[in-house]
């Protein structure tokens, strides 16, 4: 089974790369810098990169909204972002488990709600403080509803195609937790573990992305590599190393075309100058996996 062909595609040395989500419309992936509050659009044709710095602290995830700009979770707040002006309107400042909690990963479930978890202040990178998140779900009438608490870090959101399971990663569980979903009311029954992740090393799980045939695609913190699970057996089918020096890859989506495309997000490296070689905080892609990804969610609302 082919390993398939990692490039380095464009180096943004991103304090935090998180959240890639490709919108089939424009043909552009768009993203976020964590610490840097930066919303970025990429366009893999031309290579020109748009972005856009709000007034955050930091960003956890942004998603395209159906009736035109990007809604984001940001810091503690969901927001509507306005492309073109930059400009920000809050629609909800959620109540959190710490002063110190943000948004970190975020997704749109196939109904168009906006689901979104925050995490604990970090310690040092991809170590927070314990059971100071919490996972939300901004609804189409923009309400918001929290649904898993405490949560050490809110991660990976997927959903099948069939939209009756949708996985989450809260990364210090060391696994991809299924709930049964009802896509018509957004809510999440039966809880289970899917895949269980070995815990030795300081490898973590997380942001993870969906292809056609229901496995996921996980990002390993600290690994610099991508491993591809069938939640449904629970196993683990491959591994594939992303880079030597960007160890902090964080997350996925499939793109292009033919959404065959597999790109993957990343963390910089800690150093106070990046050295020749050190491709940490890049944007990766990877080609020839033989695999194909299901059409990115909008906000409906």
């Amino acid at each position: 089974m082919s390993t398939g062909k990692v490039s380095l595609v464009h180096e943004f040395d991103c304090s935090l790369g998180e959240g890639p989500h490709w919108d089939d419309v424009s043909q552009t992936l768009l993203f976020v810098d964590i610490f840097k509050a930066a919303v970025h659009r990429w366009n893999p044709t031309t290579n020109i990169r748009k972005s856009i710095y709000l007034p955050d602290s930091s960003i956890g995830a942004v998603v395209p909204r159906k009736k035109g700009g990007l809604v984001v979770a940001a810091a503690h707040r969901f927001a509507f972002v306005d492309e073109e002006t930059g400009a920000t309107e809050t629609i909800h400042e959620v109540k959190q488990q710490s002063p110190e909690s943000r948004f970190n990963d975020g997704k749109c479930d196939p109904a168009g709600r906006f689901w979104a978890g925050t995490m604990g202040l970090e310690i040092e990178p991809g170590k927070p403080k314990r059971n100071q998140g919490a996972l939300y779900c901004l609804h189409k009438d923009q309400n918001v509803t929290r649904h898993v608490a405490p949560v050490d870090i809110s991660n990976g959101l997927s959903w099948t195609n069939d939209q009756t399971v949708m996985y989450y990663c809260d990364s210090y569980r060391y696994c991809i937790d299924a709930y049964d979903y009802d896509v018509t009311t957004g809510s999440m029954s039966n809880p289970r573990v899917a895949y269980k992740f070995n815990t030795e090393g300081d490898e973590i799980p997380d942001g993870h992305c969906i292809d056609v045939d229901g496995n996921l695609w996980v990002a390993m913190f600290f690994g610099g590599k991508v491993h591809q699970i069938d939640p449904k057996v629970g196993q683990k089918i491959r591994t594939i190393k992303v880079s030597d020096v960007a160890l902090k890859t964080t997350s996925t989506c499939f793109g292009g075309p033919n959404l065959d495309e597999l790109y993957v997000t990343s963390s910089r490296n800690l150093s106070v100058n990046k050295v020749e070689g050190d491709t940490s905080g890049g944007l990766f892609k990877i080609t020839g996996l033989g695999a194909r990804g299901l059409p990115a969610y909008v906000y409906e609302g």
